[in-house]
C-alpha cells in the first residue's frame, strides 16, 4: 500500500514535497490555507505564486480543510515559515494521533519565545510526541527538489526509530536523507544560515568577489558552532548537511531569498522594500533579531549576526557593517 502523507503548507517547499513524494508513488495531501489557492492548483495543478513551471502529480491532493489532510497520514509534514508555526501546532494538537509521526521543515525560531520548531511541535502535540517530532534540514533548494536533482538531506530526532522510519519513507532515487541524533544543531543551523546568507547577499551587493564570500561563510561556521555548543548540540553538526551544506546552497545560489535579499539591501533597497517584493519570505531578516537575542541571552559571540543585525534594524549601512567586521580586534583562528 502507498504510504500516506500530509504536507502542511501549499508553499515553495511544501509543494516541491508533494511533487518529489508523489514521484514515489506516496499519496499526497498538500494543504493549503487560502481556499482560494486550494481552488487553482486543484484546477491549474501548478503553485504560480512559489513554484511556478513546476506540475503536480495526479496523486497529490489539494485540500484547505486540514482535518481531512491530516486523517489517516502516517506522516505530517509541517513546512510553514517560523513565524506562523506556533499557530499551526495549535490547530494540529487536536488533529494528529499518537501514532502519527510528525515532522517540521521550518528553518527559523519563534521570535518571541525562541524556541525551536520541534519544541513548539512538542509542546503543543503534547506527551505522546515527545522527542518524537523531527527535522528535516539541508542545501533542499525547492526547485531543483521538485525538479528531481541529486539532493540530500538530513532527518533529525531524538527518538532514533523514528528518524529512521521517516528516512525510509523519505528517500527517493534523488533525495537521499540521512539521519542525525543533534536535532538542537540541526534546528539552529538550519535557521542561521539564512542569516549568514544575507551577509554573502551583501557582498554581491558591493561587487565583491569569492575571497569576501569565502570567508564570511568560514567565519560564520565558527559562530554558529560556538552557539550549538552552547545550547546543548553537537558543534561537528555544523560540518555537516545542515550546517555547511546548507550555508554553501543558500550563499551561493541565485535561487536564494536570503542571499537576493542582502543583495538588494546592498544596492540601496530598504528592508521594507525588499520585504513587498515578494510573497515569499526571507527568513534571515526576522532570524538575525531571533539569534542576535539568543547569543546574547547564552553569552556567545556572534559578530557576522551582531552586523547584519546592525544594517536590517539599526540605521547602520552595509558598509558600516563590513567594516566593524574588518576592524575587530586581532585574534587567533581556533575553530571553536
Amino acid at each position: 500500500m502507498a504510504e500516506r502523507i500530509c504536507i502542511v503548507n501549499a508553499g515553495g517547499w511544501g509543494t516541491a514535497l508533494s511533487v518529489l513524494l508523489a514521484s514515489k508513488g506516496c499519496e499526497v495531501r498538500l494543504w493549503a490555507r487560502r481556499p482560494e489557492l486550494t481552488s487553482v492548483l486543484v484546477v491549474s495543478r501548478e503553485n504560480r505564486d512559489y513554484l511556478p513551471g513546476v506540475r503536480l502529480p495526479e496523486n497529490v491532493q489539494v485540500t484547505s480543510d486540514l482535518g481531512e489532510a491530516v486523517n489517516g497520514c502516517s506522516v505530517v509534514l509541517v513546512t510553514v515559515i517560523s513565524r506562523y508555526l506556533m499557530a499551526m501546532a495549535d490547530m494540529l494538537a487536536p488533529l494528529v494521533s499518537p501514532d502519527q509521526m510528525v515532522a517540521h521543515g521550518s528553518k527559523g525560531l519563534d521570535p518571541d519565545t525562541l524556541r525551536r520548531g520541534s519544541e513548539i511541535l512538542e509542546m503543543s502535540l503534547g506527551d505522546a510526541h515527545r522527542g518524537r517530532v523531527a527535522a528535516v534540514s539541508g542545501p533542499n533548494l525547492a526547485r531543483e527538489v521538485a525538479a528531481l536533482m541529486p539532493t540530500a538531506t538530513v532527518v533529525a530526532c531524538r527518538d532514533d526509530g523514528v528518524a529512521r522510519r521517516l528516512q525510509g519513507i523519505l528517500s527517493t532515487r534523488s533525495f537521499r536523507v540521512y539521519t542525525n541524533p543533534d536535532i538542537i544543531g540541526v534546528e539552529l543551523c538550519g535557521a542561521v544560515k539564512n542569516v549568514v546568507a544575507l551577509a554573502a547577499g551583501m557582498a554581491d551587493g558591493f561587487g565583491y568577489g569569492d575571497n569576501s564570500k569565502a570567508a564570511i561563510i568560514t567565519r560564520s561556521l565558527a559562530e554558529i558552532g560556538r552557539l550549538v555548543a552552547r545550547m546543548g548540540g553537537n558543534p561537528m553538526t555544523v560540518a555537516g548537511l545542515a550546517g555547511i551544506g546548507d550555508i554553501i546552497a543558500t550563499c551561493t545560489s541565485h535561487q536564494s531569498r536570503n542571499r537576493g535579499a542582502g543583495e538588494a539591501i546592498a544596492r540601496g533597497r530598504s528592508v521594507a522594500e525588499v520585504q513587498a517584493s515578494t510573497p515569499m519570505v526571507a527568513e534571515g531578516i526576522p532570524a538575525a533579531r531571533a539569534f542576535l537575542k539568543l547569543a546574547e541571552r547564552s553569552g556567545v559571540d556572534m559578530p557576522i549576526t551582531r552586523q547584519v543585525h546592525a544594517v536590517l534594524f539599526e540605521g547602520v549601512s552595509p558598509q558600516e557593517g563590513l567594516a566593524q567586521l574588518m576592524g575587530r580586534e586581532f585574534t587567533s583562528e581556533p575553530w571553536m
